[in-house]
């Protein structure tokens, strides 16, 4: 007589063994001897087949209604240069095999500087939007100085935020 344990386990090797093989799921069907280039392809591929999947019944968008204080919009980057925490002008590492990439969110046009959205009346003058900063990890070197390129800071945009400001009299 089987235990308990042993039975949901056959259970479970019975629903899961056939998504393991299945062809929808390319990742884990590779062969043995596959190469690093071949790998990389199958789970790229994968993750494709996966990124338009979606809980929310078909015509639901994903973010229905989405309203900000301060609206701010996020881009892929590749800066030359930045700044280091010490404030000085930095260089990033390039080539043309190397190209350093960032994602940088930074407030919407015309929107650094001006009263916050969805703030009562009463407070909404002394509101403004403010650019947020932060500092990653990047390949730098000072500007202008023959030196090696080091691992360090560099600065990079990474939100718009309501900062409320009120004024002593």
């Amino acid at each position: 007589m089987l235990s308990i344990t042993t039975s949901w386990l056959m259970v479970g090797i019975l629903i899961f063994l056939p998504a393991i093989f299945s062809p929808s799921v390319p990742a884990l069907r590779l062969e043995h001897a596959a190469s690093r280039s071949q790998l990389l392809q199958t789970i790229l591929e994968h993750g494709q087949n996966i990124q338009g999947l979606s809980k929310r019944p078909e015509g639901i968008p994903d973010h229905p209604l989405e309203l900000h204080c301060c609206p701010s919009e996020t881009h892929i980057i590749h800066p030359r240069g930045g700044i280091s925490r010490e404030g000085k002008l930095v260089e990033l590492y390039r080539n043309y095999r190397t190209l350093q990439t960032f994602y940088q969110t930074s407030c919407k046009p015309n929107i650094d500087a001006r009263p916050c959205r969805l703030i009562d009346e009463e407070r909404q003058p002394f509101s403004r939007c403010v650019q947020k900063y932060t500092y990653v990890y990047a390949f730098i070197r000072t500007f202008n100085i023959s030196e090696s390129y080091r691992l360090d800071y560099v600065r990079l945009k990474t939100g718009c935020s309501c900062e409320l400001v009120y004024q002593h009299l």
